[in-house]
C-alpha cells in the first residue's frame, strides 16, 4: 500500500494521547480533621490503579478512530498492475456543442447531437464526461459524470438559440474543467459549424497540458444564405399625418445569385406588402415599400423573407411610433416679432424631433404653458423677477431654458444663481478684428455632431459684440470667444439644464445665423434642453434592456414587468432584475403588473447579422491556438502509466477509512456516557 500524502502519517503519534488517559486515575480523597500529627509517622503515598488500564474496550474504540482518521488524511491507495492497467486510459472528457443560430442551418442541429451522443457513447466506465452548450456565452449542462444516461438525457429538448457564436468563453470553460480533472487522459470535443465571424484570435485561451482537441465540423463548403439586413425609416407628413418609408435590403451569403427572393412587410403580423428582388452572388439588394401612416405608437413591424435553410435572418423586427414633438415655448420681446425670425425657421424645419413652437411675449407666459412645455427660449428679453421665478420653477422640474442675451436682453440679479453666468456690459468688436469662436467642447452632446471633419465649421462665423459674464461655480464654459470669454455656459438646475448665450441669434452681433451650422446648432441645443432621446427601433439579441431609459412606468404608478416573446413575464418590482438580458428574438413588452394592461413600450430584437454568414474558418486553426499543435484528436498520452493522483483518485479509499472513524468516534461517545468516563 502506499500513501498520497504520506507525511499526515506523523499524526500516528496522536495515539499516545488515549493511553495517557487511561493511566490518569481520579481519586476522591476524604479530609478528616485531627487535632495533631506529631504522634504520626510518615508513609510515601502509592497509587497502584495508576499504572493499570482497566477499559480496554473504550482504549481501543478511542486508538482504532484516531488510527482510521489519520489513515483517511494520509490518502492511501494499492498499487497494483491490473489497477494501473485499467486506469491508464481513463479520460475526462468535455462535449462542447455549439447552440447557436446558426446551427438551425438545415439538418446542422439533428446533426450535431448525434455527434454529442456518440462521443457519451464512446465512454468507458472510468471516464468521466461534461456536456457544455455554447453560443455567445456558454451553459454546463452536466459536468464531470460517469453516468452516460444523465450526460444522454442532458441532450433531450434543447433547441439553437438566438445568440451568436463566440469559441473563447467555450474554450476557457472546457480548460477549466480539464485542468481540475485527475484522470491521466484530458479531451475537449467540439461540434460546430466553425463560423469565421465566431472566431476572434487565440484571445489568450489555452487547453492544460496534454489535452485534445477533437473538432466535429457540421459545415461544408459553400451555403447559400439569404438574410434581411436592418431597415431604413424615412419620415414625413402628409395632410398632417406622419408617414413613414420602410426601406429594406437583402443579403446574398452564397456564391449563387438569387432571383426572384420575396420580401414581406408586415405590421402588427398581418403581410401589408410584398416585393421581390434580385440579388447577386456575395451580394445585397434593397427595395421600398409605400409609406405607412401611424395612427398609434409602439407599432409592431417586420421584414419577413421566403424561406431557406436558415429561418432565423429571413426575419427582421422593428417598432415605429409617430415622432414625439418637442414643444418649444419661444419668448419674445413685446412689438418685435423680427427678432424670433431666424430662430423661428430653423426649429421649424426640425424633423428629429419635430419642434411645435410657440411664440408669446415673455411676459405673458403662464404656469399653465410652462406645463406643456419642454424647452423655452428667451430671445433676447428682459426678464422681470416674477417671471424669472416661473422659469426657475420650470427648469427644476425638468425642462429647459435657453437664455439668449443680446443687446436689450436682462436678468434679475436676485435670480442669478438660476443662471451658469450673469449677463454683463456689452463688449464691442465692430472696430477691429472681430471674435471668433473657440474653445468647443466637442465633447458635449450640442457639439458631438461637428467632432468630425468637414462636419461645421464654427471658426468662419464672425462676432462683433457680445455680453461679458463670469461664469458661476457650478457653471460649465462650453465655448468661448478668442478673447477667453464665455460665450455658451451651461447649469443643472434641479432635474432641467438652463443654458446661456452671450451674444445674439440673429444678424445684429453677428453672422451665424447665416452659416451653415446654425440650423443643427440650433436643433442640438433644443434636443439637449428637452433631454430628447429617440427610442431605439430595435435592439439586438445580447443588449441589455434597461426599462428605465426606454419607457415610462405604466399608469397609476403600478409595478413595471417586461414580457418576452415566449410569455415569459419578468416583474421590476424591486424582487426581479433591474435589467433584462435579450436573448429572445421578437418583442419584448414593457407592462403594468395588472391583467390586460397595455404595454406602455414595446421594443425589438433581433439576432446578430455577423452569425448569418456561414463562412467557415479551418477547424484545425482552432485546434492549434488551444492546443499549441495541429490536429489534436490523438491524445501522446494515451500509453502513459497513471499517476499516484489518478489510481488515488479511482480507488478512495480514504473515504471508506473516514467513515469507519466516524463510526468508531460514535460508539465511543455511547459507551463514554455510560461508563461516565
Amino acid at each position: 500500500m502506499s500513501f498520497l500524502t504520506p507525511l499526515f502519517l506523523v499524526g500516528l503519534a496522536g495515539l499516545a494521547i488515549p493511553v495517557v488517559i487511561h493511566l490518569i486515575q481520579r481519586e476522591r480523597k476524604n479530609v478528616v480533621q485531627f487535632p495533631s500529627l506529631m504522634f504520626l509517622s510518615k508513609i510515601p503515598y502509592q497509587s497502584v490503579q495508576r499504572r493499570r488500564i482497566r477499559h480496554w474496550l473504550l482504549l481501543l474504540l478511542r486508538l482504532g478512530a484516531l488510527a482510521l482518521i489519520v489513515l483517511a488524511f494520509a490518502r492511501p491507495f494499492l498499487r497494483r498492475a491490473d489497477a494501473a492497467a485499467g486506469a491508464a486510459g481513463a479520460r475526462e472528457v468535455v462535449i462542447l456543442v455549439d447552440r447557436s443560430y446558426s446551427m438551425g442551418y438545415g439538418d446542422h442541429w439533428q446533426r450535431a447531437l448525434g455527434a454529442a451522443r456518440d462521443a457519451i457513447n464512446g465512454l468507458r466506465p472510468s471516464d468521466r464526461g461534461s456536456v457544455v452548450f455554447f453560443a455567445t456565452g456558454t451553459e454546463v449542462a452536466l459536468r464531470s459524470t460517469a453516468d452516460q444516461g444523465r450526460l444522454l438525457a442532458a441532450l433531450t429538448g434543447v433547441e439553437p438559440s438566438a445568440a451568436a457564436t463566440h469559441y473563447g468563453p467555450a474554450l476557457k470553460l472546457a480548460g477549466s474543467i480539464l485542468s481540475e480533472s485527475a484522470l491521466p487522459r484530458r479531451e475537449a470535443v467540439l461540434v460546430s459549424d466553425f463560423q469565421r465571424a465566431g472566431w476572434r484570435g487565440a484571445e489568450g485561451l489555452r487547453l492544460p497540458d496534454g489535452a485534445t482537441l477533437t473538432p466535429v465540423d457540421l459545415g461544408g463548403g459553400d451555403q447559400p444564405n439569404a438574410a434581411v439586413t436592418p431597415v431604413s425609416l424615412e419620415r414625413s407628413v402628409f395632410s398632417n399625418q406622419e408617414r413613414v418609408a420602410v426601406t429594406a435590403g437583402v443579403l446574398n451569403h452564397g456564391a449563387s445569385p438569387l432571383d426572384r427572393v420575396d420580401v414581406t412587410l408586415e405590421v402588427d403580423g398581418r403581410a401589408i406588402q410584398t416585393k421581390q428582388v434580385r440579388v447577386e452572388g456575395h451580394g445585397s439588394a434593397s427595395t421600398t415599400f409605400d409609406p405607412l401612416t401611424l395612427a398609434s405608437p409602439n407599432t409592431r413591424t417586420s421584414i419577413r423573407l421566403g424561406r431557406d435553410a436558415l429561418e432565423r435572418d429571413n426575419l427582421f423586427h422593428f417598432v415605429v411610433s409617430p415622432g414625439r414633438p418637442v414643444r418649444v415655448i419661444l419668448a419674445q420681446r413685446a412689438g418685435s416679432r423680427d427678432a424670433n425670425l431666424y430662430l423661428a425657421r430653423a426649429l421649424a424645419v426640425g424633423d428629429a424631433p419635430r419642434f411645435e413652437v410657440v411664440a408669446k411675449d415673455a411676459e405673458t407666459i403662464t404656469s399653465e404653458d410652462l406645463q406643456n412645455a419642454a424647452v423655452v427660449i428667451l430671445n433676447d428679453v428682459q426678464v422681470t423677477g416674477g417671471a424669472a421665478d416661473r422659469f426657475g420653477r420650470f427648469a427644476q422640474r425638468g425642462g429647459g431654458l435657453l437664455v439668449v442675451a443680446g443687446q436689450r436682453g436682462t436678468w434679475p440679479q436676485e435670480h442669478a444663481p438660476l443662471l451658469g453666468t450673469l449677463p454683463a456690459e456689452a463688449v464691442d468688436r465692430s472696430s477691429g478684428p472681430p471674435a471668433r469662436l473657440v474653445a468647443l467642447e466637442y465633447g458635449h452632446s450640442i457639439f458631438d455632431p461637428f467632432r468630425a471633419p468637414r462636419s461645421g465649421d464654427f471658426s468662419t462665423a464672425r462676432f462683433y459684440g457680445y455680453r461679458a459674464g463670469t461664469t458661476a461655480r457650478d457653471g460649465t464654459v462650453l465655448a468661448r470667444f478668442d478673447d477667453g470669454a464665455p460665450a455658451l455656459v451651461e447649469k443643472r438646475v434641479g432635474a432641467g439644464r438652463v443654458l446661456v448665450w452671450l451674444s445674439s441669434l440673429d444678424l445684429v452681433w453677428n453672422d451665424l445665423a447665416v452659416k451653415p451650422v446654425f440650423l443643427p446648432f440650433v436643433h442640438q441645443m433644443a434636443r439637449h434642453l428637452a433631454a430628447y432621446r429617440e427610442a431605439a427601433p430595435w435592439l439586438t439579441i445580447g443588449d441589455v434592456l434597461d426599462p428605465a431609459a426606454v419607457g415610462p412606468a405604466s399608469r397609476n404608478g403600478a409595478p413595471r414587468a417586461i414580457v418576452s416573446p415566449s410569455g415569459q413575464r419578468l416583474p421590476l418590482d424591486g424582487e426581479g432584475p433591474d435589467v433584462v438580458e435579450l436573448d429572445e428574438q421578437g418583442f419584448y413588452e414593457l407592462r403594468g403588473l395588472q391583467a390586460g394592461a397595455e404595454p406602455a413600450m414595446i421594443v425589438a430584437a433581433n439576432v446578430d447579422l455577423k452569425e448569418s454568414d456561414l463562412s467557415p474558418i479551418p477547424p484545425a486553426d482552432v485546434v492549434a491556438a488551444a492546443t499549441g499543435r495541429a490536429g489534436g484528436a490523438v491524445a501522446a498520452t494515451a500509453a502513459a502509466p497513471p499517476s499516484a493522483a489518478a489510481q488515488e483518485a479511482a480507488q478512495r479509499v480514504w473515504w471508506y477509512l473516514l467513515f469507519a472513524g466516524l463510526v468508531l468516534l460514535s460508539a465511543e461517545t455511547v459507551l463514554a456516557s455510560r461508563s461516565r468516563l
